[in-house]
């Protein structure tokens, strides 16, 4: 071991003795602190208990004179209640002075017809319409002062007059729908059931109303313009052209039914793959579709 290690050794020993002898130092100082304390006397304890219970009897709070008195009065005696005190006798603090009414001075009945309103009558003797009667003529009866108000006195003569409806005459108009080659029949029949219309008895096809009236009539345009209605699949039979006829006036407003006609003959031209012509097989342009438009609105506007 160096000197380094031995001087350690030793500071290490001292510091664990130091702390060894401190510690019993401080354990004998307990041990001696509870055994000085004086013990206290036991008599003291209980004098200071009996006379706490001796005192639970008293009262803590004086009592005056007056109650003393009352507690200590014999039940015989009667307390003396001073008059003020005493209720009043029933009826007493009920009865109120009773006050007359001021009796009202009687009138006379000369003072009464005084006091009532007087009616003052105006009389006129002869009374005459403004301008007056001449002198020695014969007097005029009221209904002669009657004002007229511009009525005259024959009266209002109002001269009954008859309307005359007149019908309006039948127009017909035509669409015809045609193409460079002929249709075939079974294509026709499913065409024209597409876009809305029924086979009739008669042969055609036509366009009814919610009522059932028929408003437009489409026919073949070969004669004798019916179509072969039992045979709907024969695809040897063909036509040349189908017609759309509107005849005018129908139970629905010519402007509307115009309308559906027009669009209707579209619909076949497309699907058929055709073209539009008028009753005179001319060729319809946007034009002449307008102008039966504009047709059939004057024709619905004319004066029944």
């Amino acid at each position: 071991m160096n000197e380094l290690q031995q001087v350690l050794l030793i500071f290490a020993i001292i510091v664990i003795a130091g702390l060894y002898i401190l510690q019993k130092i401080k354990a004998k100082r307990n041990q001696s602190a509870p055994d000085s304390q004086p013990e206290q006397p036991v008599e003291n304890t209980r004098t200071s208990a009996d006379k706490a219970l001796n005192e639970l009897g008293e009262a803590h709070i004086p009592l005056s004179q007056q109650t003393q008195h009352r507690l200590h009065m014999d039940g015989e005696e009667e307390e003396v209640i001073p008059d003020s005190q005493l209720g009043l006798s029933f009826g007493q603090e009920f009865e109120k002075p009773k006050t007359e009414a001021p009796t009202q001075e009687e009138e006379t009945p000369s003072e009464t017809e005084e006091r009532k309103p007087r009616h003052i009558v105006l009389e006129a003797e002869d009374i005459h319409p403004v301008g007056g009667v001449e002198e020695g003529g014969a007097s005029a009866d009221d209904d002669d002062y009657k004002p007229s108000f511009g009525i005259p006195e024959g009266g209002v003569n109002t001269p009954e007059t008859e309307v005359e409806t007149e019908l309006k005459d039948p127009q017909i108009f035509a669409i015809i729908v045609m193409g460079t080659d002929d249709f075939l029949w079974p294509k026709v029949n499913q065409t024209l059931q597409g876009v809305g219309l029924v086979p009739s008895e008669q042969g055609i096809f036509v366009k009814k109303d919610s009522m059932g009236n028929e408003i437009i009539r489409v026919a073949n345009l070969m004669e004798p313009g019916t179509f072969p209605l039992d045979q709907p699949t024969n695809s040897e039979l063909k036509t040349a052209g189908v017609v759309l006829i509107l005849e005018l006036p129908t139970t629905v407003k010519a402007p509307a039914v115009m309308h559906d006609m027009i669009m209707m003959s579209r619909k076949i031209s497309q699907r058929l793959n055709g073209r539009l012509y008028d009753g005179e097989r001319h060729l319809l342009k946007e034009s002449d579709l307008q102008a039966m438009r504009d047709a059939a609105v004057a024709y619905e506007s004319a004066a029944i």
